[in-house]
C-alpha cells in the first residue's frame, strides 16, 4: 500500500479513536532518536521475508493452531505471539511489536525486531534496546529510521510487512471476534481494534495481496 493510501486511512484511523497526532509524532522522534544509526535496512528486512511467509497473530487459540505450519517459511510474529512460538520449538525471524508485551520473554528470542511507536507508548520506547537488532516502525510519517510499511494493530502491521515486500502470506492465530485477555487492557477497545484490524487486512486482500487464512476465527 502506498503512504499517501495508508495516511489516509490512518487519518479515518485518528477521528474512530480521538488519537492527537501530536502524541504519534512526539513517540515517533524519541524513537528515531534512540535508533540513531542503530537499525536495519529494508534490504536485511526484504532478504528475510521472501516470497511466502507466514504471519502468526496472538489469538487464544494459537498453541492450537501451530500444526498449520507444515512449511518451511520465513515467521513475522506479533508481540508475545513470538513468545509462545519460542515456547514451542519455533523461533520467529521477524517479530513487531509496541513493547506492552513480555519483553522480558522477548528479548530472549534471536529475531529481528520491528519496534513500534504510537502515541501511547513513548514511556516503553527506551526497552528497545533490550533487542540488539531491530528497526523502528510508525503509525504516521516515516523519517529517515523509523519506516511506516502500514498496518494498526501488531497483527496486521505484521501482514503490511510481508504485503509491502509482495510476499505471499499465510496467517496463523488471528481471532478477530474473541481477542486473547492480558491483564489492564481494555476489552471493548480490544475488540474495535480488532475490527480494524480484519478490515485493514481486507483492503489489501482486495488491493492484490495474496493471502492464506489458515484455519481462521
Amino acid at each position: 500500500m502506498k503512504i499517501e493510501t495508508w495516511m489516509r486511512t490512518y487519518r479515518k484511523i485518528e477521528n474512530d479513536f480521538g488519537f492527537p497526532r501530536y502524541n504519534e509524532i512526539l513517540s515517533r522522534d524519541t524513537l528515531s532518536k534512540i535508533l540513531g544509526d542503530n537499525f536495519a535496512g529494508v534490504d536485511v528486512i526484504r532478504n528475510i521475508i521472501g516470497k511466502e511467509v507466514y504471519v502468526v497473530g496472538n489469538s487464544p487459540y494459537l498453541e492450537k493452531e501451530l500444526k498449520y505450519m507444515r512449511k518451511n517459511y520465513p515467521v513475522i510474529a506479533a508481540d508475545d505471539a513470538a513468545v509462545i512460538l519460542y515456547e514451542n520449538g519455533i523461533t520467529p525471524d521477524i517479530v513487531l511489536t509496541d513493547l506492552d508485551g513480555d519483553v522480558d520473554k522477548l528479548s530472549k528470542i534471536d529475531s529481528l525486531f520491528g519496534i513500534h511507536a504510537h502515541g501511547d507508548n513513548r514511556h516503553l520506547l527506551h526497552l528497545s534496546n533490550e533487542f540488539p537488532v531491530k528497526f523502528g516502525t510508525t503509525q504516521i510519517e516515516p523519517v529517515w529510521n523509523v519506516y511506516n510499511f502500514g498496518g494498526f494493530t501488531d497483527g496486521d502491521r505484521c501482514v503490511f510487512l510481508a504485503a509491502h515486500f509482495n510476499a505471499r502470506i499465510h496467517l496463523i492465530g488471528f481471532n478477530f471476534e474473541e481477542p486473547r485477555r492480558k491483564e489492564g487492557k481494555d476489552l471493548k477497545i480490544k475488540k474495535k481494534k480488532l475490527m480494524w484490524a480484519r478490515n485493514l487486512i481486507s483492503m489489501l486482500e482486495n488491493a492484490g495481496t495474496e493471502i492464506v487464512w489458515e484455519n481462521l476465527k
